[in-house]
This record gives structure tokens, sequence and C-alpha cells, in this order.
């Protein structure tokens, strides 16, 4: 990893502007809040302003507010350094993202996602092996000698969230040793297992419980029940109450029920969205990138067109039968 030069460009910098792909997710949250403390340590004058605003569950990492959502009269002039994390494609950083072109800043990456174009970034620091990037963040403080001791909660709080969020709890196969060195350091701050998982876990809403009783009604399964997948469109929304906040871990849900493979649920509210999962057997990143989305291997996303949900579907499924059928 170049940290070296990243340590570099934000000793030079006075201005740094931090960000993470819309709907933003524990990892991407996770990483900013961490970096954020870290440079006002270092009395930087740093903000983070996201394309999206956080969701509710999130908030037990930002007790003092610091993550601002972007408006129209957002302006990136005064900044001399945009770092973006856990993006995997800049577009993602939607109107935010041509703010930043349009001033001509120098932007750095830090990913563990294949990035989809590489042009827009300064420096890009990717490792698609890291189980999250909070842990990358963290490997970076490792790099600065900054593990030797227990970290700043503001810091130790949201990495070790993050974490919990991109391992599946530490399920999934991305997990190493390593990944368990970093959760045991950062226990040594005031970081509680328990309250974490309950805040990102365990606050479902009924709206939530009614979506996912409405997709259970809709699922549909191919390939010998190998395949599960579900559609939720702006109908079944309006009837259970729910919001897009309350769609995720539905595709991780279709995943569990025995005997699934791969799932896929499409979302259909402001956007229109696909979630892809594999539980390690069949990759669905390529799949996502047939659509010009991507991911990991097992776990990726893609928007769409509302209009094309239907064509969508027949192609993914025809994706996937070549994929079962041939093994791979």
């Amino acid at each position: 990893m170049n940290w070296k030069e990243l340590k570099n460009r934000i000793d030079r910098s006075n201005n740094i502007l931090l960000s993470t792909h819309k709907n933003a997710d524990g990892d991407g949250l996770g990483s900013e809040l961490s970096m954020y403390y870290h440079l006002k340590n270092l009395k930087k004058n740093v903000s983070i302003v996201n394309i999206s605003s956080m969701a509710s569950r999130y908030h037990f990492m930002d007790p003092n507010n610091v993550v601002e959502t972007y408006s129209s009269d957002f302006s990136a002039s005064s900044f001399d350094l945009v770092i973006v994390f856990d993006l995997g494609d800049y577009k993602r950083l939607g109107e935010l993202g041509e703010e930043i072109l349009n001033n001509n800043i120098d932007v750095i990456n830090i990913d563990h996602h294949v990035p989809r174009d590489e042009s827009y970034y300064t420096l890009s620091i990717v490792n698609i092996d890291a189980p999250s990037t909070t842990y990358m963040i963290w490997k970076y403080f490792e790099y600065l000698n900054l593990n030797t001791v227990p970290l700043e909660d503001n810091i130790a709080i949201p990495l070790y969230t993050g974490l919990l969020n991109d391992t599946g709890s530490f399920r999934y196969s991305a997990v190493d040793s390593d990944t368990h060195n970093m959760a045991s350091h950062l226990l040594m701050s005031n970081v509680i297992p328990n309250e974490i998982f309950q805040h990102v876990y365990e606050n479902r809403t009924i709206g939530k419980i009614n979506l996912l009783s409405k997709m259970i009604e809709n699922l549909k399964f191919s390939e010998d029940g190998k395949v599960g997948y579900a559609i939720i469109d702006k109908k079944i929304f309006n009837e259970s109450g729910a919001s897009i906040e309350d769609t995720d871990g539905l595709a991780d849900f279709i995943r569990s029920i025995k005997g699934v493979e791969v799932s896929f649920c499409i979302t259909s509210l402001d956007s229109t969205k696909i979630s892809f999962r594999s539980r390690g057997e069949y990759t669905v990143n390529d799949i996502a990138q047939i659509f010009g989305g991507g991911g990991h291997h097992f776990a990726a996303g893609v928007e769409i067109s509302e209009s094309e949900i239907n064509q969508v579907v027949d192609k993914i499924l025809s994706e996937l039968h070549g994929k079962i059928s041939n093994g791979n």
C-alpha cells in the first residue's frame, strides 16, 4: 500500500474534504469518521460531506454531528484535497463528484473494491483482499505507529463498526487472523461489541418487517432453488410503509435460505438498485459489471433504470444459468 504517498499528500494539504458513496454503509461512514478525527488531531481543516443522508442506525457513530449532507449550494472551492472511501465507482458521489471535478481538486481513493475507473484519482490505494475499507484505514494508522496504544473512542468505534458491517459480523471469506487482530486492538478502546451490533442490526423498523414480509410473499426461485430473487417496487414500498434504508440486508436474507447459492434483490423507489449475493461458489460482480455496476466477487450491486427491470432480470437469470450449468 502506498501509505507514504498518502501521508505526504495529507501533510501538504490544509483543507481536506472526506466523502463516501451514496446511501453510505457502516464501512464508508466508519472510514471517513475515523479519518476525520485523525486529521483533526493533525490540526487540519477537515469536513465530511456525503451525497445522501446518514441512515439512522449509524447516528451513534457521529455524536458530534460532523457528517454533513450535500446540498446544491455547497462549494468545494476551498478544499485542496479530497479523500473518498469505499466508493467502487466515482459516479456514486453524484452531484458532489461533479462539484469536485469542476474545481479540479486532487482526489485520493481508498477502497477494497475494484475501481470502475481510476482516471478520476490522483492516488488510488486499493486492496481487494481487505475485509473492509476501515481495515485499510487501520493499516494506515499502523503504518503511522498509532496502533501501539488504544485509539481514541471517536476513531475506534467507527473503525470497529465498519469492520463488523463489511465482514458480516466476521463471517465472510475475507476474514483472516489480522482481521481479528484489528478487532482485538480496537477492543482496547471503549468499543462495546454488543452495543454496536444492536445499533447496526437490531433496530429494525415496523416498515422493514412489513417489507420483509412482502418480499417473502414475492420470492421467486430458479435453477432448482439455487437462485433466489425478489423485485420490490413502489407499490410494495407504499403498502409496507418502508423506506430505502429498510432494504439493507434483503439480498442476504434470500441467500440464507437453504439451497440458495446466489440471490439478488431489486428495489425500486427513488432509484432502482440490484443487490447481488453469493455463498461463494459463483461470482456475481461480473454480472453486476454487465450493467455498469461492480463490487466484490460474492457481493455486488448496480443501479439501473426502472424500465429495464424485466429485461435485466432475464439477462441475470440467463447469466446465472450459464454459470451453474458450467459449474463456475
